[in-house]
């Protein structure tokens, strides 16, 4: 065809998984955003999520179960590094327990609010 518009809301556009799963590509297309000055909020709420008390707690009791279950089969390390996430979650849960309404903040802003920069995010993630 000559053209071919298509009209999608910011998530579908921002997102290459989304728009991989509708089947559009955006190789030698010309995008034209109205509204851009929303994008910067639609990037935000893409890459955004919603942590609430009740998850923090129900990680904390699953967390445990498998450590009691666990721990004598798991290396040092792997205890060593099941420890960090204990003390993530309990710095969460203090935190949100004491902490003003929720409010977005970055990753960064939420391991210094947590008092948590001293520890390897990318080890833990192995």
């Amino acid at each position: 065809p000559a053209a071919e518009v298509v009209v999608l809301p910011y998530s579908l556009l921002l997102s290459e998984k989304s728009r991989s799963s509708i089947g559009l590509s955006l190789k030698n297309a010309l995008v034209i955003v109205d509204e851009a000055h929303n994008v910067p909020e639609a990037l935000c709420s893409l890459s955004a999520i919603k942590v609430t008390l009740p998850m923090v707690e129900t990680a904390s009791v699953h967390l445990s179960a498998y450590t009691e279950r666990y721990s004598a089969r798991l290396a040092g390390r792997n205890l060593f590094y099941i420890s960090q996430i204990r003390r993530c979650l309990v710095a969460m849960k203090k935190f949100m327990s004491n902490s003003a309404p929720s409010r977005m903040m970055s990753k960064a802003e939420l391991i210094f609010a947590l008092k948590l920069d001293n520890i390897n995010f990318v080890k833990v993630d192995r």
